[in-house]
């Protein structure tokens, strides 16, 4: 395969970092793809020749598993494909420029991958019973850990007569993130979320079940590309009728992928990512204890501690300051299972290297 665009592929946000990454294994025959479907160990790819049915060789599934690597809609690959064009064997997983993740459902310790190479986190909120701040604060958080643009979506905003009033809680719990009140219903903003879309970018869609993620994305294609069902009225809970992430080509508007409803938002990231969504925060902290009259002061009211002053003064927004130390100590607590599981496995691998070692010494004596 030479350099020339991939004109298909282009549309679906390949770009020349990609192409970098594939140039080399252009030369084995493969093919480069994106994951836009994944169910059951079977991935639908979109390539320059059509949609493929993938799977996955088993020696590379044993390398992916030895690595701790995983794939997710949203991913590029390098496909081997059949003689017959039927489909094909993914043979590699180029690198992510961004990759959105949660800590996994369970209580466990691991990330979970929602979808790689996205530019936009949409964060949906249905303004009927969904309607949860704190909630879209972590869903930012998340989304600035990936690399991505977190934006939220105030959905169903004809359900009430003041959008503006529930527009600016989360501006004022979420600085920095757009927020847009929109209805399928009437129409309010949708052209708004028109234009944050772009060609050859990608979006992801990212709330509960219910919010109306899917009927934004038929409102959006002007098709209907999902089923929708509606809401329970007693809890505003809907139904899970996405029953699994999927990338969809919006033509003029890029790429969204549609995800299902999720319940728990674990966070997975580290301090870079957290203090991202905190920047406000941070920078301020970091420009206050510089006055403290301790250097090693903790700002949890010591005495001349500049960042209790400024907190007591509202300087600094109290409910701002403790959603960033909770969430930092989840964060902290989060990464320390994750050193004590990763801890476990090393020290699991090389008994099972002592363990063979032993049996091979056993077989050549006998």
């Amino acid at each position: 395969m030479d350099n020339q665009p991939l004109k298909i592929l282009e549309h679906y946000g390949w770009n020349s970092v990609f192409q970098d990454s594939f140039t080399p294994l252009a030369e084995k025959g493969w093919i480069p793809g994106r994951i836009i479907a994944h169910a059951r160990g079977k991935l639908l790819t979109v390539t320059e020749a059509g949609e493929l049915w993938c799977s996955i060789p088993g020696s590379f599934g044993r390398s992916m598993e030895a690595e701790g690597i995983t794939y997710c809609t949203g991913d590029w690959i390098a496909i081997e494909p059949y003689q017959d064009n039927t489909g094909g064997l993914i043979r590699k997983i180029l690198p992510r420029m961004t990759a959105l993740k949660r800590l996994s459902t369970g209580g466990g310790s691991r990330s979970q991958l929602l979808a790689a190479n996205i530019d936009t986190v949409f964060i949906v909120m249905g303004l009927d019973k969904n309607f949860n701040p704190a909630r879209a604060e972590r869903m930012a958080v998340l989304a600035w850990d990936s690399g991505a643009q977190p934006v939220v979506i105030l959905n169903k905003a004809d359900l009430v007569d003041d959008p503006k009033a529930y527009t600016e809680r989360i501006e004022a719990s979420s600085p920095g993130v757009p927020v847009f009140p929109v209805s399928a219903v009437t129409g309010l903003g949708t052209e708004d979320l028109r234009g944050i879309l772009s060609p050859g970018k990608t979006g992801v869609f990212m709330g509960s079940s219910g919010v109306g993620k899917s009927t934004l994305l038929n409102t959006l294609a002007g098709a209907a590309l999902r089923k929708t069902q509606a809401v329970r009225e007693a809890d505003g809970r809907g139904r899970h009728t996405t029953s699994l992430r999927e990338l969809f080509l919006i033509p003029g508007l890029g790429c969204i992928i549609d995800s299902p409803g999720i319940r728990e938002v674990g966070l997975s990231v580290d301090e870079e990512g957290l203090n991202s969504a905190f920047s406000d925060v941070v920078d301020e902290i970091e420009a206050l204890a510089a006055s403290c009259r301790f250097s090693d002061c903790t700002h949890q009211g010591e005495p001349g501690c500049a960042v209790s002053a400024a907190l007591a003064d509202g300087v600094l927004s109290q409910e701002r300051y403790q959603s960033y130390l909770k969430l930092k100590r989840e964060v902290e607590f989060a990464a320390s299972r994750e050193d004590d599981r990763l801890k476990r496995e090393r020290e699991k691998k090389w008994k099972d290297i002592a363990k063979y070692s032993r049996e091979l010494k056993k077989r050549e004596g006998t």
